[in-house]
């Protein structure tokens, strides 16, 4: 059997034949959807540079020198919420 699995803006979605469907029970994301809500959402370049109002660049400038942690996922970057934490933490300590 053949799961499917889309990542997009909107999350996680699973596609499963709908033959296979027709025959059987199958536990859906949203089954683990409630053991996944206390972790955070992934963040993409465009969330931070709305978050941090500065440029594209910027951000590639803050990966090259390893301020910001890359998750390189499907062509995509993603950085993790406790790693945007860290940075802000150490953006807060050189300003002192």
């Amino acid at each position: 059997m053949k799961r499917i699995f889309i990542m997009d803006e909107n999350g996680i979605k699973e596609y499963v034949p709908a033959e296979f469907l027709q025959k059987n029970s199958l536990p859906t994301l949203e089954s683990y959807s409630e053991e996944r809500k206390n972790e955070d959402k992934l963040l993409t370049i465009a969330d931070l540079v709305k978050k941090f109002r500065v440029t594209r660049p910027t951000i590639y400038a803050w990966m090259e020198k390893g301020l910001l942690k890359k998750i390189p996922l499907g062509g995509r970057v993603l950085f993790h919420p406790d790693d945007i934490n860290t940075l802000i933490e150490k953006m807060r300590g050189n300003s002192s």
